[in-house]
């Protein structure tokens, strides 16, 4: 019953490493995009029917990406950790999941807004944006690694997340770019954006169901961690290892039931 309920764990990570990876790309996908669109002068039929970007040259465009990639990298560095540490992985990619399609909803209307705002606005959209996904990404895999129950299934979850990942990479900007077509050809600019939201209201609603299983480690007085085997509380005993050796090291000893593996870190 523990193992079921684990592996449902990280079937759910899974999925929201999926649906995150598939509405953020397309985000990378439809902004560059909105930049560069002309500006429309037809009267908008508000709330929903109305077309035009930024109308931005390619070396302004270019410019604000690369402020992002910076940007991106500080959060990352910075600003992560304090929040993690804070908060928790799963409240943190919680509160992401669920604010983000605010975010998508709102982006295509800052093509209506008044000269003077509009920059003002992008950057807005573009911190809260990269924000959120540089604190998303890394708590969603942490969160998959505190799911696995055992280092030796650990490489499968992370084979199937990453294959779930690039699938996600190669359908979400193609079925975006799709919609956007499809959307313009009827004067509804914003239609891609709003699609993008309801992908990501999805992974909203199913992150509701993740835990956070923090307990992979059994950690002795001594400070050796202790994995514990997949089919432990079996009759057969494995030995076990206590390492006191000043330096990182990684031991593994076959028993009769299967692996135990000890692991010291000492500065």
């Amino acid at each position: 019953m523990e193992f079921s309920h684990s592996k449902l764990t990280y079937n759910c990570q899974i999925v929201a490493l999926a649906d995150m990876i598939s509405h953020t790309i397309s985000f990378e996908q439809l902004m560059p995009v909105l930049l560069s669109m002309s500006e429309s002068h037809d009267q908008p039929a508000l709330p929903f029917k109305f077309t035009g970007g930024f109308g931005l040259s390619t070396k302004t465009i270019g410019l604000i990406l690369s402020m992002q990639g910076i940007y991106q990298m500080a959060v990352q560095m910075f600003l992560f950790p304090t929040i993690v540490r804070r908060f928790g992985s799963l409240k943190t990619f919680r509160f992401t999941a669920l604010a983000y399609p605010f975010l998508y909803f709102l982006v295509p209307y800052l093509a209506l807004l008044p000269d003077h705002f509009r920059l003002p606005a992008l950057a807005i959209i573009l911190v809260w944006k990269v924000t959120f996904q540089s604190l998303a990404y890394p708590s969603n895999m942490l969160l998959l690694t505190n799911a696995a129950p055992s280092l030796l299934v650990l490489g499968a979850i992370n084979g199937v997340a990453a294959s779930a990942a690039s699938l996600s990479r190669a359908f979400g900007p193609t079925v975006s770019g799709i919609i956007q077509y499809a959307g313009l050809n009827i004067g509804y600019s914003g239609v891609p954006w709003w699609a993008n939201a309801a992908v990501c209201i999805v992974g909203s609603v199913q992150c509701l169901w993740m835990t956070d299983t923090n307990s992979r480690f059994d950690a002795t007085d001594d400070g050796a961690e202790k994995l514990e085997a997949p089919n432990a509380g079996v009759d057969s005993k494995i030995p076990e290892i206590r390492l006191s050796s000043a330096s990182d090291t990684t031991l593994v000893e076959e028993g009769h039931e299967g692996l135990l593996l000890l692991r010291k870190s000492n500065s």
